[in-house]
């Protein structure tokens, strides 16, 4: 059996408000897995991905359904989402193709730890790693980007180092330290090239 994502939306825009992020909200359309940014609008309900996929058997079966998926506004036990519908398109992106790495890494920074609470210090530094990859995709000045890129790097190499840290204390889980310093390296090998 297989499943290709066929669609993603969302029930809040793309730019979180006016945050002016050029990246899209989700990656993973054509493929097989999905990705979700894990952030919502603060002053919203909670956000919900709407995942429509195909399921084909390979004997000539085929199907297609949606996965709904809750951000909600609150981390705390029992937070929930207000669905309000497939109103916009999670892949919109205001990026060119020149940045298509700078979003990558971005989406990956936003989703490393969606399921799991994070201790303060390490939250703090991965959205200011996610905002740091936000400018750096909408500047238009080369310069500017690799300075912008230099310091996140050197943020999420911090990231990778408190991960490590909390995951010995037992703050989080040994899968959200490993996804967390797979997506280091995976920042690392884009940023390289």
């Amino acid at each position: 059996m297989t499943i290709t994502i066929s669609a993603i939306t969302q029930d809040e825009p793309v730019d979180r408000g006016g945050g002016g992020n050029p990246c899209p909200d989700a990656a993973g359309v054509v493929g097989g897995i999905a990705g979700i940014r894990a952030e919502r609008r603060g002053s919203g309900d909670g956000r919900v991905y709407h995942v429509a996929f195909v399921a084909d058997d390979g004997r000539g079966g085929q199907c297609d359904g949606t996965a709904t998926v809750c951000v909600p506004i609150s981390q705390k036990p029992g937070g929930a989402c207000v669905d309000q519908g497939s109103l916009f398109d999670s892949l919109t992106e205001a990026c060119a193709s020149p940045c298509d790495d700078l979003c990558t890494v971005e989406m990956a920074v936003s989703s490393v730890c969606s399921a799991e609470q994070l201790p303060q210090a390490l939250s703090r530094r991965l959205d200011s790693s996610r905002r740091l990859l936000a400018r750096a995709a909408k500047t238009t000045s080369d310069r500017k980007a690799s300075r912008l890129v230099a310091r996140v790097m050197k943020s999420l190499q911090q990231a990778a180092r408190i991960g490590a840290h909390v995951e010995t204390s037992g703050l989080i889980s040994p899968a959200r330290e490993l996804a967390l310093e797979s997506m280091v390296h995976e920042a690392q090998a884009l940023m390289a090239r």
